[in-house]
């Protein structure tokens, strides 16, 4: 398998494919056309070297391979909603880190000066630096 066109979209379309099997439906739970979703699966095809799924009297029919794929995958794809999921909320009143800011003096005495004030109030350890001239 070529790494290189890895895609995580197309493992979520293989996911959902795999646990709808039916092209049309998968394209409606994930907002896409039957076309796109088509070609995604012509992309998997290629990438697993397999046909992956095999158009059946309603839908489609999952491989060998692709049912021996959906554990592993829907595995690495929760780890992956999990970890993103865990690091979404930003809290500034709790966050430590440095930004630097490049403007003007003008900008500097009506914009940045009022937000480091503010900053300094609500989000004690986040600093503004302000480059050297």
């Amino acid at each position: 398998m070529d790494n290189k066109r890895l895609d995580l979209n197309l493992l979520t379309t293989l996911e959902t494919l795999l646990l709808e099997q039916n092209v049309t439906k998968t394209a409606r739970r994930l907002h896409l056309s039957q076309p796109t979703v088509s070609a995604q699966l012509n992309r998997l095809r290629d990438l697993f070297d397999d046909p992956l799924l095999i158009p059946a009297q309603r839908g489609v029919t999952p491989t060998a391979k692709a049912i021996e794929l959906l554990d592993p995958l829907r595995q690495a794809l929760d780890q992956v909603r999990a970890t993103v999921e865990a690091h979404r909320d930003f809290d500034p009143a709790h966050a430590k880190l440095t930004v630097a800011i490049a403007c003007t003096d003008y900008l500097q005495a009506a914009v940045i000066t009022p937000l480091v004030l503010k900053l300094r109030a609500g989000a004690p350890g986040v600093r503004v630096g302000l480059p050297v001239k």
